[in-house]
């Protein structure tokens, strides 16, 4: 070993109890334990410290499932940020890493036993060398790390059933990057052996495999594991969308395995069996209507008009719309009382969570909107009497850039307060973060809530005439698809604005700038100033929708959409909540523009 590498007693130890251990773990348990043996080094050398270091980050990076991180491989960091002059930065980051790691892992792929350690090291030395050292990979690297993720795939090794589809899935990857028939036929065995398992199990994981294998022609997928994966997926539709037994019955998991096998039937221009799935699924969310109260089956019924028109089914459609509109003037009876005013504690989150969350979901949800919604006057003096411990920061006016170009200058406070109100808003909707958070976290937990009771609530005064999007985008923000999210929802708030203009009989179409008799749809700036429509939404709607959409001072969310300029760096989880909350503002915004006026 380098003399500017070593590795410390108290880490190589911990190394070794996983290497001899008994019982199943993660890359996750050992990254744990060395953190932990790292932070205890008493006094480490610069070449213990550095040695500590490299076996921390080896199990540190996080895997990319969905893309390739800011590296283009595989392991990613698990969060990323920027320093004072704005450029990136990675936790964990592998700035620091050179030769002397990647021989290490290398060292430790070729001697360690254990096949989930194999696997790991034998896998970084494959992805990060081109990155780390800029030379070519060792395709041997590879084929280890292939043969220790298919020995992992057993609960004697991991000890959950999603980690083992981890280890399969990356194993046939690798083997398909390197063509090796041999490798790929048995990765893609140990895959489908998973698959029969989480089937038969009926709970979950079953999308993995069929998603990977069904329409890959590189994973070698046969015809008779292929209609296997179909067949599967057809059992259950049936399990699922057993209307006669409480106990199966799951019209979300109805739908996602339909989905999955509409696609596929619709590449094979199977077009009856098409038709068959999405009157399944049809039928299966009418029946969920039935068992829902008015709010949740108002938005579970939009899901059956859409099943129903796609299955060629007009007057099965019709029939779920007519009980749709129906179900949206009762859960508007629902609500039982708005509070828009708390007393709490900033430094108590379960004292701040207890005086939103109700017994009643649509009270919880109006306290929520209300709690989240700034004050216009509030901030003013908040926002004064920050500005009190710098009186300079106050006289000076200072532009917004945003890459080569300015997209806002904001004067001074006496000069342009609204301008300087709209980034202390900004700044507020970012300090919300851990209360928006944990408010919205506890109210799922306590209610069960389920992405239609938020997008019923959304459409309680009945705005959006079609709830489609809406559901497509907070299902996309449970899944975790932040940029899915995004980009659904945020138009979703526009359409939603110009549904209130329209209840408020006012038009929503104006002429077409340059082609004469021609009409285009009112944007949010239209509305959001407009006299006659920012009258009847008060101060405080009209200040939160500027904020947070529309106003290049504030965080201009709408127009950063709309226009291709949001960077995947900006899309984060609050974000996405930030847009949760807007839905549960519709839902009362009649209630709030009345009490703020």
């Amino acid at each position: 070993m380098n003399s500017n590498f070593t590795i410390p007693a108290l880490i190589e130890d911990v190394v070794q109890s996983f290497e001899q251990a008994k019982i199943p773990f993660t890359v996750h348990d050992v990254q744990q334990k060395l953190s932990i043996a790292r932070q205890e080094l008493q006094g480490p050398s610069e070449a213990e410290s550095f040695g500590a270091w490299a076996e921390v980050l080896a199990f540190s990076l996080s895997e990319s499932r969905t893309d390739a991180g800011p590296w283009g491989t595989y392991f990613s960091p698990m969060g990323s940020g920027a320093d004072k002059d704005g450029n990136p930065v990675y936790f964990p980051d592998i700035a620091g890493a050179n030769t002397d790691v990647l021989n290490h892992w290398a060292t430790r792929a070729e001697r360690i036993g254990h096949p989930v350690l194999r696997a790991r090291y034998a896998d970084l030395v494959w992805e990060m060398t081109p990155v780390i050292s800029g030379d070519r990979r060792d395709p041997n690297m590879a084929r280890t790390a292939i043969d220790n993720y298919i020995s992992s795939v057993s609960e004697a090794v991991l000890p959950e059933l999603l980690y083992r589809f981890d280890a399969a899935i990356r194993a046939l990857d690798l083997a398909c990057l390197i063509h090796d028939a041999e490798r790929i036929t048995a990765a893609r065995g140990h895959l489908i052996d998973l698959h029969r398992v989480a089937v038969d199990a009926n709970e979950g994981l079953w999308w993995l495999a069929f998603d990977r294998l069904v329409q890959d022609k590189n994973a070698g997928v046969t015809d008779v594991e292929r209609q296997e994966l179909v067949d599967s997926l057809e059992k259950l539709i049936l399990h699922f969308g057993d209307k006669s037994s409480p106990e199966k019955f799951n019209p979300h998991n109805t739908q996602y395995a339909a989905e999955r096998l509409i696609s596929y039937y619709v590449r094979g221009r199977q077009h009856d069996d098409v038709k068959r799935l999405h009157a399944i699924v049809g039928e299966s969310f009418e029946h969920f209507a039935n068992l829902s109260d008015a709010m949740l089956a108002s938005s579970v019924l939009q899901t059956a008009v859409n099943a129903y028109r796609d299955a060629g089914m007009p007057e099965a459609s019709k029939r779920a719309r007519v009980l749709m509109q129906e179900k949206i003037g009762q859960s508007r009876e629902q609500l039982t009382e708005i509070t828009t005013e708390f007393e709490i504690q900033r430094d108590d989150i379960d004292k701040f969570c207890s005086n939103i969350i109700v017994e009643d979901l649509g009270s919880t949800f109006a306290r929520f909107a209300s709690e989240f919604l700034p004050k216009k006057k509030s901030l003013e003096g908040e926002m004064l009497k920050s500005l009190e411990g710098a009186p300079l920061t106050a006289l000076i006016s200072h532009d917004i850039i945003a890459d080569d170009l300015v997209v806002a200058k904001v004067g001074s406070v006496n000069d342009d307060p609204h301008g300087r109100l709209l980034q202390y808003a900004t700044m507020t909707f970012s300090i919300s973060s851990i209360w928006l958070e944990n408010a919205l976290h506890r109210i799922i937990e306590t209610h069960d809530v389920s992405s239609e009771h938020f997008v019923s609530w959304a459409n309680r005064s009945g705005i959006f005439e079609d709830m489609t999007f809406l559901l497509e985008g907070v299902n996309a923000w449970y899944g975790g698809d932040l940029v899915k999210a995004l980009h659904v929802l945020v138009p979703q708030v526009e359409k939603g604005l110009r549904g209130i203009a329209r209840q408020l009989g006012k038009p929503v179409t104006k002429a077409h700038p340059s082609v004469p008799g021609a009409s285009v749809a009112i944007t949010m700036g239209d509305i959001l100033y407009s006299p006659e429509l920012t009258e009847v939404l008060g101060p405080d709607l009209t200040f939160y929708f500027l904020a947070l959409y529309a106003d290049p001072r504030g965080v201009n969310l709408r127009n950063n959409v709309a226009h291709g300029l949001i960077k995947p760096g900006e899309i984060s989880e609050h974000l996405v909540r930030l847009l949760i909350h807007t839905l549960l503002v519709f839902g009362v915004w009649k209630e709030l523009a009345e009490a703020r006026r």
